[in-house]
């Protein structure tokens, strides 16, 4: 939306909310460009973080510098793009929350980007490898009250914990994240639980769950479709392989050839 403020053009992105804004937010990179003619353009950046049904600028060009330079017979071409730096709040619904209402039963602060879990050392080094080390270990990070972990997604992260956790987090939006997860922190219950929702629920093809087992080491799922291929490619009996097919089809044509000569030869056809 572009409006006139005074002297000033503004240039705004509206949008209504699905949910109340004091549950979710987004932080997202602006880019607000105007075309004049011979493709001159003026282009501003800004990057936001709020729950609002607007944001933009109220004084993105002087209006008299907007009439001069950039009407086309009367027109004004602007554009703008939204990149999705991250979102909080959205998504499926959280089964189990990890904020501070389970501080008391918690004795380490897990911090990813701007969002904090309340979780227990003993409990996350039981299910996965790297937090054993990172938490228990002689790493800086045992001896510390809050860890910041670089990387990934907080909402990610959250569905992951809950799996660990022993809640139902998984489905086909969240299985590629989770196991993403599950094969960075070394977490054999949470590998397990991916691979049984791809043999037994997902409703994702074949080859997407091939991929998702290839790049974070499903190796039950991973074996299985791999036998299957394999199967797949097995020359059943009595078929003849590519290669032999044309073998015999370049024969069969010489073959004819011949006779055809013979043919005109014997019978001066």
């Amino acid at each position: 939306m572009v409006v006139r403020r005074e002297d000033h053009l503004g240039f705004f992105i509206c949008y209504e909310p699905i949910a109340p804004v004091d549950e979710w937010s987004i932080r997202t990179k602006l880019d607000y460009k105007v075309v004049g003619p011979n493709q001159n353009v003026v282009t501003r950046t800004w990057e936001n973080c709020n729950g609002s049904g607007s944001f933009g600028l109220l004084d993105f060009l002087e209006w008299e510098e907007m009439k001069q330079w950039y009407l086309v017979n009367g027109n004004l071409t602007v554009e703008a793009t939204v990149t999705i730096i991250e979102t909080t709040g959205l998504g499926n619904i959280k089964i189990r929350m990890f904020d501070e209402s389970q501080k008391d039963v918690s004795d380490v602060i897990l911090v990813v980007r701007d969002t904090r879990f309340y979780v227990s050392k003993l409990y996350l080094a039981s299910q996965s490898n790297v937090f054993k080390a990172l938490l228990l270990g002689n790493f800086q990070e045992s001896k510390q009250s809050e860890v910041k972990l670089n990387g990934i997604d907080p909402d990610d992260f959250h569905y992951f914990l809950e799996v660990l956790y022993g809640e139902s987090a998984i489905d086909d939006t969240t299985v590629e994240d989770i196991a993403l997860l599950a094969d960075m922190y070394d977490a054999p219950t949470a590998i397990r639980r991916c691979e049984e929702f791809l043999l037994k629920e997902s409703k994702k093809t074949w080859k997407k769950k091939l991929e998702i087992a290839t790049r974070y080491h499903l190796k039950k799922l991973e074996d299985k479709y791999s036998s299957e291929i394999s199967a797949m490619e097995i020359v059943q009996p009595g078929v003849p392989k590519e290669g032999e097919q044309q073998t015999k089809l370049c024969f069969c044509e010489m073959l004819t050839s011949i006779v055809v000569i013979i043919y005109r030869v014997v019978f001066n056809y």
